[in-house]
């Protein structure tokens, strides 16, 4: 099958709104300070990236002094191209071809990259309209700024890294900064996302846990469970979805709000020794495996092994950040998760570990693991 060449067919900011989301600041992302969800090797030739006042990721982005809107990082990434879709046809070994009405090819423009084969009923949305549905999360008068933006695998995914305002949930060295993530692919298999996720600056844990997850009254589009944000599907009236799609992501101001109230609730709850031994344990359970009471065999006795290993990292990082966070529920939550996305070996080395932490399941287990501290007492 070919494609053919015919274009013809939490304290400082008590009144947080969706500007205050998304205005730029020092550069950091949502798996952590200093990192951007990409690989070196998924750069392609034609892929940039842009980062505002940051040392470019592995010498290759663009770092700029000001950060751009996202209008202006479609042009400072190399985002101003779009998606045609060509007619495919196949084609016999003695040249006799043959239409495929099923399915067409999406082609950048500029470079004529073949960048998926996608159903004839897939709607590509450009980068443009990309920057604008980012764009339009702020409210009238506002300006949304870019933290990062950029390609992959030579345009077949780009995104848009949007920073809010921070704020304190245990004094001001317990610091918090959220974070917008937009994106979109145009292979075929990747929807537009919208990720609104937290990081904790004094350890970079990623706070998916506390968003609430909000119901669409249409089927226009669908959030995500444990904290994986909202997906739009190229099928339809793309457009009318995306509309419909950046009002809904509105309602992450007053989600931000349940978060810190809930953040502070878990600041102020203080903890026994012994409930915090419970909490590890079951949330360890929860996640992995039934650690036996009374081990037998030979691999019970590695399985509590480990776990007391694991338990003891743990208990390592609650101690750590004792001073900052204190001996509280908020602190037990953190070293846990701090473990699960940091210390716990993940396979695929530092990019398995970016992939579990932003789209996998360390997600749904953060997210379970501060419902199991808003329940310690």
């Amino acid at each position: 099958m070919c494609a053919q060449h015919d274009r013809s067919g939490l304290t400082a900011d008590r009144s947080l709104s969706t500007n205050t989301l998304i205005r730029a600041g020092n550069a950091a992302g949502p798996i952590g300070r200093r990192r951007v969800l990409i690989v070196a090797h998924e750069i392609g030739k034609n892929d940039k990236v842009v980062l505002h006042r940051e040392q470019a990721w592995h010498g290759l982005g663009i770092v700029v002094k000001d950060a751009p809107t996202p209008k202006e990082a479609v042009e400072l990434a190399g985002l101003d191209w779009h998606v045609d879709q060509w007619p495919l046809a196949a084609v016999q070994d003695g040249g006799e071809r043959l239409a495929v009405e099923s399915h067409v090819a999406n082609v950048r423009s500029d470079t004529t990259t073949q960048l998926g084969i996608v159903g004839n009923g897939y709607k590509p949305v450009q980068n443009i309209e990309l920057a604008e549905f980012a764009a339009g999360l702020a409210k009238d008068g506002d300006v949304v700024r870019c933290e990062s933006a950029g390609s992959i695998r030579d345009g077949k995914k780009v995104w848009f890294l949007l920073k809010g305002q921070s704020f304190s949930v245990r004094g001001d060295s317990d610091e918090v900064v959220p974070y917008i993530l937009v994106s979109n692919g145009h292979d075929g298999g990747t929807a537009v996302r919208c990720i609104p996720t937290s990081i904790r600056v004094v350890c970079s844990n990623t706070l998916h846990m506390v968003i609430p997850q909000y119901e669409s009254k249409s089927d226009s589009f669908r959030w995500g469970k444990g904290g994986k944000g909202l997906s739009i599907l190229h099928l339809g009236d793309v457009k009318a979805k995306i509309e419909d799609a950046r009002q809904a992501v509105k309602l992450y101001e007053h989600a931000l709000e349940d978060s810190r109230k809930r953040m502070t609730t878990l600041a102020s709850k203080d903890v026994t020794r012994e409930q915090l031994q419970e909490f590890w344990l079951n949330a360890y359970q929860r996640h992995f495996q039934a650690v036996p009471v009374n081990p037998i065999t030979d691999i019970q006795r590695r399985r509590v092994a480990r776990a007391e290993r694991s338990i003891g990292e743990i208990a390592n990082r609650f101690d750590k950040e004792r001073d900052v966070a204190g001996a509280t529920a908020w602190n037990a939550a953190n070293a846990y998760t701090g473990w699960l996305q940091r210390d716990r070996k993940a396979r695929g080395g530092e990019e398995g570990r970016i992939n579990i932490n932003v789209f996998g399941d360390n997600t749904k287990r953060t997210g379970e693991a501060f419902a199991l501290a808003e329940a310690i007492g």
